[in-house]
C-alpha cells in the first residue's frame, strides 16, 4: 500500500471512529466535538484523494475556533462534560491515532518534492496535532472537572490560537 492509500485509509478509519463515538456519547457537546472531528477527517480524505489527480487544494476548517469557543463557554459557565470515566481508554486510542497521522504527514512532507503537496501535508499534520490537543483537553476536562477550570496548567486552549491564526475559514 502506498502512502496516499494508507493516508486515505487512516482518514476513513478516523472518520468512522469519531462517528461511532458521537453516536455513543450522551453529552450533546461531546457529540458536537466528535461530529466536527469526523467532518475534518472526511475533509482530509477529500484533500488527500485529490493528490491522485494532481490536485493540491487545501480547504480550511473552523473546527478549532468552534471547539475553543465550546471549551471557553463551559469554563465561563462552570459546566462539565457528562461522560463516563471508562471513555478514557477510547480517547487515548484516538490520541494515538492522531499522533500516527501527524507522523505520517510529517514524514511524507519531508519526502515530497512537490511544493504544493508538501505545504498541504504540513497543514494536515498541524490539523491532526490540533485534533490531538482537542482530545487531550476533553480528557482533562472530564477527569478534572472543576479543578481543570481553576488550574490553567490543564488548559491547552492557547495552543489553538497559534494554529487558528493561519486557518482560513
Amino acid at each position: 500500500m502506498n502512502a496516499i492509500d494508507y493516508a486515505l485509509k487512516m482518514e476513513l478509519d478516523g472518520k468512522a471512529f469519531y462517528e461511532k463515538q458521537s453516536k455513543e456519547s450522551k453529552d450533546l457537546r461531546i457529540k458536537q466535538i466528535f461530529d466536527m472531528l469526523a467532518r475534518d477527517e472526511q475533509r482530509h480524505y477529500d484533500i488527500i484523494n485529490g493528490f491522485k489527480k494532481s490536485s493540491y487544494n487545501y480547504k480550511g476548517t473552523d473546527t478549532f475556533k468552534t471547539t475553543k469557543n465550546l471549551f471557553s463557554e463551559m469554563i465561563n459557565k462552570k459546566e462539565n462534560f457528562k461522560a463516563d470515566v471508562n471513555v478514557f481508554d477510547i480517547y487515548k486510542q484516538a490520541i494515538e491515532m492522531e499522533k500516527r497521522s501527524v507522523d505520517l504527514y510529517l514524514n511524507e512532507a519531508k519526502k515530497s518534492t512537490n511544493k504544493d503537496e508538501k505545504e498541504i501535508l504540513l497543514k494536515l499534520s498541524e490539523e491532526e496535532k490540533k485534533h490531538q490537543t482537542i482530545l487531550e483537553n476533553l480528557m482533562e476536562f472530564i477527569r478534572k472537572g472543576d479543578e481543570w477550570v481553576e488550574s490553567p496548567e490543564f488548559s491547552h486552549l492557547d495552543e489553538f490560537d497559534k494554529f487558528s491564526q493561519r486557518d482560513k475559514y
